[in-house]
């Protein structure tokens, strides 16, 4: 008997861009893929330099009633690629999901309203393609931005981001300023943080213009629902990312990470601080974090905790005990949080599946039914560009799809709750044949290598021959089970090495000494809508981007 690992799906039903997808080459060759693709943003000079340059109360209460104050609140996270690319292979574009061990999981409506506080209810972000026009793009900077730019602050439909922070930073005193420069003082902070925190794109330091229609009533402009184009937003830059050759993602992946945070726990630092919840979620993750437990920046790892992940590790619910206690602006759009229904963003257009992640919302999973959409149309949505589109109404080229968006909540999945999370009998059996249970190869020959070494597979491999082993009744079969298992393994000798497993009592019993510690030294921290817990628990910054550990240069007491 000669086993072979299929890494999956053993059907191609639901996942039938399987061998298009880049989980396939990590299989085949991990070697092409040991680094992580790098991530594109650019918002950091822009949370940095308001540290020193606070918005003013006005302004913010502006912003507040535009619909984004939440996002001010949740701050700056520096992001570890590692992470984002390990969860990117674990994506499948075809149902927008992660496909994990143990079932599908993705980002929601309720994740975007909850952790960021982002309108989900309105109108959706589309419009019409104008023509280019320099005369056209500086009157409407000078009348809705409230400066003139120069040629060369434009690329296309596009205005220089630097040339947008500049007016941000300039001095305002809101004590003595109008009304109007205090509205123009908003309107320039979300105008950047649109084109650089909710919907970046690959051309860093550049915003493009067609966000600022939006923006000339401030009052209306949070009657669009921003935070389903945010979500589209980041589902497609997600399903780009990909394909085998993708070098880079770009999109609101800080808050994937966030998200992933929260439900993965075995993967999430430790805030220093304790939270008081009169903000959305994803503030508590702005202060300084504890990462002595956690793998930090190492692909490898992600991989092999990502392959081990069990249901009980997966927090399905995290929001449930303290959602009642945050703000309005992260609660009041519940009624869209279960909706089945497309999520537009200008040209884009991809779909929200609740149903596919039913445990999120407290109910049992079933198999889902087939995804209602066509590979043709499938193909059709992702060739759509903006390049060479100029008059183009995007919101009547995807009428239908805008139609089922404002219809949405007729279409509310509905579900069996539970007090535990649980799926039907026959969800497990379906899911494990149509999905990709082994991302890396345990079989990959064993060589000298740096670093952590992934042995997730190899677990899961283990897994599979006990199930063989167990499901058997022929001696001949277990034993060759068993060889074959090991075997692939590169763990052929264990077949002969005698074995610690035993029926007796295991005397565990130590002497009942303390654990002498290391005393730490207290960092600096603090962050609006958290509280400081005291001395700091670990040495090195997670912020630094290096390996988690402690800091030995800053502690260097004796024990």
């Amino acid at each position: 008997m000669s086993y072979q690992i299929h890494p999956g799906p053993l059907y191609s039903t639901v996942l039938f861009l399987a061998n298009e997808h880049r989980a396939r080459e990590v299989f085949k060759c991990p070697k092409d893929y040991r680094d992580p693709m790098s991530i594109k943003r650019d918002d950091r000079s822009f949370w940095s330099l308001i540290k020193d340059n606070p918005i003013g109360p006005r302004v913010q209460s502006i912003i507040c009633q535009a619909g984004f104050d939440g996002i001010l609140d949740s701050g700056y996270r520096y992001i570890d690629h590692a992470l984002i690319n390990a969860l990117v292979e674990r994506w499948r574009l075809e149902t927008h999901t992660f496909h994990l061990p143990f079932g599908e999981t993705t980002v929601t409506l309720q994740d975007i309203n909850v952790l960021w506080g982002l309108p989900i209810n309105g109108e959706v972000f589309s419009g019409m393609e104008t023509p280019i026009t320099l005369t056209n793009d500086v009157i409407m900077c000078q009348n809705l931005l409230g400066f003139t730019p120069e040629k060369n602050h434009f690329w296309g439909k596009r205005i220089s981001s630097i040339r947008i922070l500049q007016e941000i930073i300039a001095p305002l005193n809101e004590e003595t300023a109008t009304d109007e420069a205090c509205i123009i003082r908003a309107r320039l902070v979300i105008f950047y943080l649109l084109g650089c925190t909710l919907f970046p794109v690959n051309s860093n330091n550049w915003i493009a213009l067609h966000y600022l229609p939006f923006l000339e009533d401030l009052g209306q402009c949070s009657q669009i629902s921003w935070g389903s184009a945010d979500l589209g937003y980041l589902y497609r830059n997600l399903c780009n990312a990909t394909t085998p050759d993708a070098l880079g993602l770009t999109g609101p992946v800080s808050i994937l990470q966030v998200w992933a945070w929260e439900r993965i726990r075995c993967l999430a630092p430790e805030p220093n601080a304790i939270f008081n919840y009169r903000a959305p979620i994803a503030a508590r993750w702005k202060g300084s974090l504890n990462a002595v437990d956690v793998p930090t920046h190492c692909l490898r790892t992600y991989r092999s905790q990502l392959q081990s992940l069990k249901e009980a590790m997966f927090m399905w619910q995290p929001y449930d005990a303290v959602v009642d206690s945050l703000p309005e602006i992260c609660t009041s759009r519940r009624n869209s949080w279960r909706c089945a229904c497309p999520l537009i963003c200008w040209d884009v257009v991809e779909h929200h599946y609740p149903q596919r992640v039913m445990r999120q919302f407290g109910m049992v999973q079933y198999i889902p039914s087939p995804i209602n959409i066509e590979v043709g149309e499938h193909e059709r949505l992702y060739s759509l560009v903006r390049n060479g589109k100029t008059g183009w109404d995007w919101k009547s080229h995807h009428e239908p799809y805008v139609n089922a968006w404002n219809h949405r909540e007729h279409n509310v999945v509905n579900g069996q709750q539970i007090e535990t999370y649980s799926v039907a009998n026959d969800y497990m059996t379906w899911y494990l044949e149509h999905t990709v249970v082994y991302l890396t190869n345990p079989r990959q020959p064993l060589e000298p290598m740096a670093g952590f070494q992934d042995d997730g597979a190899t677990v899961q491999m283990m897994a599979d021959s006990l199930g063989v082993i167990h499901r058997s009744q022929d001696m001949e079969t277990m034993q060759q089970t068993t060889y074959r298992a090991l075997n692939m393994s590169n763990l052929a000798e264990y077949t002969q090495h005698p074995t610690n497993l035993t029926n007796d009592p295991v005397d565990l019993s130590s002497y009942p000494g303390s654990q002498r510690m290391r005393r730490r030294r207290r960092r600096g921290r603090g962050a609006a809508n958290v509280q400081d817990t005291g001395a700091g628990q670990w040495g090195r910054n997670y912020e630094e981007g290096g390996a988690s550990g402690v800091n030995h240069e800053q502690n260097n007491e004796p024990l």
